[in-house]
């Protein structure tokens, strides 16, 4: 685990290191699923809360700490948890008034399955007998967005939180985008005006009033498509983005995002299946004729269905397509 990073506000030195190690002491615990050095750093109380939030699984708060302990030996005992690769706590802020502590941190864990978590961390404990217990800890677990690790984080100010591996990798051969001092480009300087346009838009939007707003405003998630131009053989240089959790995630799994979007757009308009094939390669960036080559098809063909597309559709480029496609659901 990596060491933690203090920033104690109104809090002695010892105190502090002493309330960081407990919550040390407490992770270690959880990792190794040792239920009896997890519990020594509890306080045994009726007063003693556990809260987890995340917005798949919702509230849990388990009152009282026979409840709590009870809950904790159950889920370890069922093998309910998930092996930790890494766990790490970060920006650690500690207040001391008396014999109580408020601890504020954001948390990091990597599992053995892969699976990567961020929460914010909040914790209240009492010093009894000299030794600090926990008495409340809430976990707000940020929603997992990105399942194949094809997603890139950026916080309001454009730069990349925690990227994944597998999207690194994406970004080195992606047709349209590069990596630059922690910030995502576009490789031409007309595609990159309309991209830093379009995350800066987004970045208005952080904050849970704001997605909220956005979302009800648009009748739908915070999830777009972004046109940044065309390319040199004629196709649509086009990306994803999503605002969830304060952030703006650049969506670099396409196909997924592609066949959900399409499938609405083909119930609305009425899309044949070649329609449909045609539409697909246009708005993952093909030219016509790439596109033909792809599926098998003339050239003559590909452009028949292109053309009955813009007829059902009521557009005449293939970026107003594009555009149009991805906008539906």
């Amino acid at each position: 685990m990596a060491d933690v990073t203090l920033m104690a506000q109104h809090a002695e030195p010892d105190d502090a290191m002493a309330i960081a190690e407990v919550i040390r002491a407490e992770t270690r615990a959880f990792q190794r699923q040792d239920f009896d050095a997890w519990q020594d750093c509890w306080l045994h109380s009726d007063r003693t809360r556990d809260v987890y939030i995340s917005a798949t699984a919702g509230i849990s708060t388990v009152s009282g700490w026979e409840a709590i302990a009870s809950h904790m030996r159950k889920a370890f005992d069922d093998d309910l948890i998930d092996r930790m690769s890494d766990f790490q706590h970060r920006d650690m802020q500690i207040s001391v008034t008396g014999d109580t502590a408020w601890v504020v941190c954001e948390t990091f864990s990597e599992f053995e399955s892969g699976d990567r978590t961020r929460c914010f961390n909040t914790l209240f404990l009492e010093r009894h007998d000299g030794r600090w217990k926990i008495a409340y800890s809430s976990f707000v677990l940020r929603q997992d967005h990105d399942p194949d690790g094809l997603a890139v984080a950026l916080d309001q100010q454009g730069q990349i939180v925690q990227p994944g591996p597998a999207a690194l990798a994406k970004l080195q051969t992606h047709p349209f985008l590069t990596v630059s001092h922690g910030r995502i480009r576009a490789h031409r300087r007309d595609w990159d005006n309309a991209l830093q346009k379009a995350l800066a838009q987004a970045a208005r939007h952080h904050g849970w009033f704001e997605t909220h707003k956005f979302a009800r405003d648009t009748d739908g998630p915070a999830d777009y498509p972004v046109i940044l131009g065309q390319t040199d053989d004629g196709g649509v240089a086009v990306v994803h983005l999503a605002i969830q959790d304060c952030l703006t995630y650049l969506r670099l799994d396409a196909d997924r995002v592609l066949d959900r979007r399409l499938g609405f757009a083909r119930t609305v308009f009425g899309l044949s299946e070649g329609q449909m094939k045609i539409a697909h390669q246009i708005a993952m960036g093909q030219s016509l004729k790439a596109a033909a080559q792809e599926l098998g098809i003339s050239v003559n063909t590909a452009r028949t269905h292109l053309t009955r597309l813009f007829e059902k559709t009521g557009v005449n480029t293939q970026a107003a397509l594009v555009r149009l496609l991805l906008s539906v659901g």
